[in-house]
């Protein structure tokens, strides 16, 4: 009777894979890598990649796929379960450890989703959630772009098979981490730039 009850548990759980909608991501193919960098030294406020950046390495760097139905806005993007990494490193710094196929409860293959990568400094493992990261301006955090009406892979609603919109990596951009502002910096900012604006011209 035990045995029969961990077939039935194994095949419900099996049965629920099959059942739900999955994307892929292998970063590291030669050539078609896209890497996440750090901060710029120059202007670490900046979200902009230029300046002189270093591709983030090692396990002080987290990294997750947040996801949201198609038709939702960015401020319903939520953390996908299970798709928290870190980074490698040496020569494949800047590129991602861990999963290549992730799956989405309560979608099918053909499910349409928008979907957004995040990254952040984890404070030595002590921050643990993008939760945590949103409360601190201090923390240097990156985002991807967002990825509008992507379609998953696997079993649509009907079991067909459905291939989806394929690997993430061909169409994610490489980006870089930034610090968010203090408020009372944005104010001197705003102060100078009304300053230049109300100067009057030189007229010799």
């Amino acid at each position: 009777m035990k045995t029969l009850c961990c077939v039935v548990a194994f095949s419900f759980a099996a049965l629920s894979t099959f059942g739900q909608g999955c994307l892929v991501f292998q970063n590291g193919e030669v050539g078609r890598e896209q890497f996440v960098y750090g901060l710029d030294p120059a202007n670490p406020t900046s979200d902009v990649l230029e300046g002189i950046r270093e591709k983030l390495s090692g396990p002080g760097y987290s990294a997750q796929i947040f996801w949201a139905e198609a038709d939702s806005s960015e401020a319903d993007l939520k953390a996908l379960e299970g798709s928290q990494t870190s980074f490698k490193t040496g020569n494949l710094a800047g590129l991602l450890l861990g999963f290549s196929k992730l799956c989405i409860p309560g979608t099918f293959g053909g499910t349409k989703v928008n979907l957004q990568m995040r990254v952040w400094d984890n404070q030595g493992g002590s921050l643990t959630s993008w939760a945590g990261v949103i409360m601190d301006n201090a923390v240097a955090r990156g985002m991807s772009q967002i990825l509008s009406n992507w379609e998953l892979s696997g079993l649509d609603a009907e079991n067909g098979p459905h291939v989806g919109s394929g690997n993430l990596k061909y169409r994610l951009r490489s980006f870089g981490l930034y610090l968010v502002p203090e408020p009372s910096v944005i104010a001197i900012s705003t102060l100078g730039f009304c300053a230049l604006l109300l100067r009057r011209p030189d007229r010799g």
